[in-house]
């Protein structure tokens, strides 16, 4: 016997859609228009909503019904359930015919606007009838994300400490610079070491993420710990930081030419990130993922002259 829950949510799936509608139409006439619903239904849809779920998910403002607080909740929630049952529609698709197949593929935020792109070009002139659901997080997103399922390939920073939750293909190593404004002692020099950097204070990633894991062991390992003036969430902020005088950044080498008013200094001795592609060790990888992670396996020594 279905749990109420259940037995309410089985009913709700169309009802649903059209409140996920709601959060970019703004009201519910205009969701109703953008699917296809008569007005009175979309009417009658939104009270049986708040009837089956007993709070008040519209209100009516002025001439609109509109979301409570409550429905943007609801309505976030069915639009995840449409993503997650979009997905799966795709990997039933594929199941019966795989040269239909689609990939859920992972990547990290710092790689979206380089790696990730150029890759999936790649593939997709060779490949185009394969479709993609692309999923930006940090570094143990992607692993949480693999080992649950809800992606199948990610792209991302290899760790030896990961080894026993995914299999991976090494792409490239990316040598960790010194990036600081062009009137900074350092601006001209070819190389720098990390005790060159020793009392000064930095700008960074905050605390938790990957890469500011990796920045601070390679500083540990020099027998330092360093200062961080300034700490924010994204890559590229951290380089305009650095660019604008704000301190010194180590980060990895940037794949197109260093931000404006700034200039990178390779680290010596030579430290990289490696980045490769993840797939799960406990879960088989679906058709059409396989061939992705696969080809861009055989097509490495390619994909680097391009990045």
């Amino acid at each position: 016997m279905l749990a109420p829950s259940a037995s309410v949510a089985s009913s709700l799936t169309p009802k649903l859609a059209m409140l996920h509608a709601m959060i970019k139409a703004k009201h519910l006439a205009a969701a109703a228009d953008s699917l296809g619903i008569p007005r009175a239904t979309a009417t009658r849809w939104a009270y049986s909503l708040n009837e089956a779920i007993g709070v008040q998910l519209t209100v009516r403002v002025g001439h609109r019904v509109e979301l409570t607080a409550a429905g943007h909740e609801l309505a976030r929630a069915a639009g995840d359930m449409h993503a997650a049952l979009t997905i799966g529609v795709a990997r039933a698709m594929e199941a019966g015919a795989p040269g239909r197949g689609h990939v859920v593929f992972g990547f990290l935020r710092s790689l979206g606007t380089t790696w990730a792109p150029r890759l999936l070009n790649s593939y997709r002139r060779e490949f185009p009838w394969v479709g993609f659901t692309l999923v930006q997080a940090g570094h143990e997103g992607l692993l949480a994300r693999l080992r649950d399922g809800s992606i199948d390939v990610a792209l991302g920073v290899l760790r030896d400490t990961d080894d026993d939750v995914v299999s991976s293909r090494e792409l490239a190593q990316e040598p960790f610079v010194v990036v600081v404004s062009d009137d900074h002692r350092l601006a001209q020099r070819e190389h720098a070491s990390l005790s060159d950097l020793r009392d000064e204070p930095l700008v960074g990633l905050k605390q938790g993420i990957a890469l500011r894991t990796a920045v601070d062991q390679l500083f540990a390992a020099s027998d330092m710990t360093p200062y961080y003036r300034l700490e924010c969430d994204e890559l590229e902020t951290v380089r305009g930081l650095a660019s604008a005088g704000l301190g010194p950044a180590v980060l990895p080498r940037r794949h197109v030419a260093p931000v404006r008013s700034s200039r990178e200094v390779v680290i010596t001795p030579r430290t990289y990130r490696r980045i490769g592609l993840l797939v799960s060790q406990a879960r088989p990888t679906p058709p059409a993922a396989a061939s992705f992670y696969n080809w861009l396996g055989e097509h490495i020594a390619g994909a680097r002259a391009d990045l």
